[in-house]
């Protein structure tokens, strides 16, 4: 696969047969120098464990871990979720305008859909904008600097990891290490468990406020209340929807909420449960411990006036050497790149390496594989 060409999607993570392919994080020590040390985990992560499991019990496994704080992104996704209501009432441009929570759908858009960059929301997405809230407070509630805090976030897939890494919407994270949620898991399980032998909610701090956010589908549109409204996950499904939008077919939609794992970030390629049954404890756990967060409406105005929780810098295309300006080119790839993948088994193996039987037939066209990269075509004597 082009490197270019990648979204950090981590499906070559989950496809991958000897699993030799994994994402550069860092490690939970890594802020261990810090005279603060706070924590900012994924939403996803409290699903990973059973409903039974009080969230509060996850925040305290932190502390053994070696953090002094452990800071939810909920609050900032509730004040990012009234700020997308308030910018809708007075965009007056095109539409449907696409959430800009994941960083893969951002990166699939500059890629292959670059006519619909003006139309993702310029919104900032909660954990950096909970991290920033974090260095911009904690230093002077604490009489610190801010470089004596260091904040690590824990992520649920390879493209928030890069988001972080290397971001392309703002000058710098305010993020000091990125850690995955299958790594942090296994270090957080025994004290989790030890923990919940003895717990009891009124351990619970009055203060703790637990809300499962934009963990999964729909949650983004379930937050804001809007009625036309359209919630789509998984990279083939994302497509057929972009290609709506592009061709001017998806009507009577003022907003679309895309994720590129199934689910959601709850079908994210570096969590640890099966999606399904964390989506149920995700779902069981806003029964039982999720707690509505007010949002001062004011401060939310002056914050939207100030600009305060917008992208520094505008989403832009990622030009390509596969998309030309010359229609005829695109016309004869896109036959071209028809042709080989019905040669194909269409079973998406990633024995050659790319994802998908598509992206193969992408990565021929482009002149970057052979038809004997794929072990099925190999065995028939493939060579054109």
């Amino acid at each position: 696969m082009s490197e270019e060409l990648c979204v950090d999607c981590g499906s070559c993570i989950s496809v991958c047969p000897a699993g030799a392919i994994a994402p550069d994080t860092d490690d939970v020590t890594d802020v261990s120098h810090f005279r603060r040390k706070v924590a900012v985990p994924s939403p996803v992560l409290y699903s990973q464990f059973d409903s039974s499991v009080h969230p509060y019990i996850i925040h305290m496994a932190f502390k053994e871990l070696g953090f002094d704080e452990v800071v939810d992104v909920s609050a900032s996704s509730a004040a990012l979720a009234r700020t997308l209501v308030k910018h809708m009432e007075r965009y007056q441009g095109r539409l449907p305008l696409i959430s800009s929570h994941c960083p893969s759908m951002l990166r699939l858009i500059q890629v292959k859909y670059p006519d619909l960059v003006e139309l993702v929301v310029p919104l900032d997405v909660p954990r950096e904008v909970t991290a920033r809230e974090i260095k911009k407070k904690l230093p002077a509630r604490l009489g610190l600097k801010p470089e004596d805090i260091g904040i690590i976030y824990v992520a649920p897939c390879p493209a928030k990891i890069v988001s972080i890494k290397q971001p392309v919407e703002k000058t710098r994270t305010w993020f000091d290490g990125v850690v995955s949620i299958n790594d942090v898991y296994s270090v957080l399980l025994p004290h989790v468990v030890a923990i919940k032998e003895t717990f009891d909610e009124s351990q619970v701090p009055e203060d703790f406020a637990f809300n499962a956010g934009w963990a999964t589908l729909g949650g983004i549109t379930r937050a804001v209340q809007m009625e036309n409204w359209l919630a789509v996950s998984g990279l083939d499904h994302v497509m057929q929807i972009l290609d709506d939008i592009e061709n001017s077919r998806l009507r009577n939609v003022d907003f679309v909420e895309a994720m590129a794992c199934m689910l959601g970030c709850i079908g994210g390629s570096l969590n640890v449960e099966n999606p399904y049954v964390a989506r149920t404890n995700s779902i069981k756990q806003r029964f039982k411990y999720e707690d509505p967060i007010r949002v001062d409406d004011e401060d939310i105005e002056r914050k939207l006036k100030a600009r305060y929780y917008f992208l520094e810098n505008p989403i832009l295309p990622r030009p390509t050497k596969y998309f030309d300006t010359d229609l005829e080119t695109s016309i004869k790839r896109m036959k071209e790149r028809k042709r080989v993948y019905q040669k194909l088994r269409q079973t998406d193996c990633g024995c050659c390496g790319a994802p998908t039987c598509m992206a193969f037939a992408e990565d021929f066209v482009r002149g970057e594989a052979k038809l004997t990269d794929c072990i099925f075509l190999a065995q028939k004597g493939e060579e054109e």
